[in-house]
């Protein structure tokens, strides 16, 4: 992709983003703000952020990479080279397709995430101290979490009627099986992805039904993965969040109730 065709695509994706942006920004508070997308083009980041006047991203500054993109790229994460703001980093290859504006407000939401004590309950972690002994940075994507293991797939089968039955006393019985029996990393690692994950689910499915769409989940069904975690923090969050008036701003005492089991 030539430069000219890249900065015209990303110009139109960018703008959709914002209009989207504008429609939902009130709906919560980790919404509130724009902040940077990265994309990462020709082996450069290609950093963007909003203007002077808020309503418009403009091009701030180009930095090489070394990240090889072979697939799609969209994630979130801090900047080392851009004053450590949180930043969207996308790959060149999703900017041409602008359904993915709404996936950019989902890590809008993980770039508030860090922001407001993701990075201080990440290094609290046993989990991430362990596998940064061991230079594994890539531990929230191929962690070896049991999710073949008998006892852990029929209670969270279970759990899908629990959920639809809206049974918060049987989904805490189901959090505090878990802990007991889950090795502590094991367990540490489901909570993370259910907090991290989940929570951005909740707050793009708020935006999904405020433009009509169809809300994003998972079927609690093997075999088992991941996304699953996303799909359970999601529905636990909204039960916490029934249940105690004002935790939804709360986004670390969010996580301690989902520790903690409270």
């Amino acid at each position: 992709m030539t430069d000219e065709i890249f900065f015209e695509r990303q110009a139109a994706f960018m703008d959709n983003v914002i209009k989207m942006h504008d429609t939902v920004k009130n709906i919560h508070v980790s919404l509130e703000k724009l902040y940077p997308i990265t994309v990462i083009h020709n082996g450069y980041f290609y950093i963007f952020d909003k203007n002077e006047a808020g309503n418009k991203y403009e091009f701030k500054r180009k930095v090489e990479t070394s990240v090889v993109v072979s697939g799609e790229i969209l994630t979130a994460f801090v900047l080392d080279f851009y004053d450590l703001k949180p930043s969207v980093v996308i790959s060149e290859n999703m900017v041409g397709n602008l359904g993915n504006d709404i996936l950019v407000l989902h890590e809008f939401v993980h770039c508030f995430q860090l922001e407001n004590g993701a990075i201080e309950i990440k290094n609290g972690l046993s989990i991430q101290r362990q596998e940064m002994a061991k230079s594994n940075y890539t531990w929230e994507i191929d962690f070896p979490f049991p999710y073949t293991n008998k006892f852990f797939i029929n209670k969270t089968e279970e759990l899908a009627g629990d959920f639809a039955n809206g049974n918060y006393e049987s989904v805490e019985v189901y959090r505090n099986c878990m802990r007991a029996y889950l090795h502590k990393d094991e367990y540490e690692y489901m909570i993370w992805q259910q907090w991290k994950e989940g929570f951005s689910r909740h707050v793009e499915n708020l935006i999904r039904k405020e433009l009509g769409m169809r809300p994003n989940g998972n079927i609690l069904i093997q075999p088992f993965g991941r996304v699953h975690f996303y799909e359970i923090g999601n529905k636990y969050i909204e039960m916490l969040i029934k249940k105690e008036k004002g935790l939804d701003d709360n986004i670390v005492k969010i996580f301690h109730k989902m520790f903690i089991c409270e």
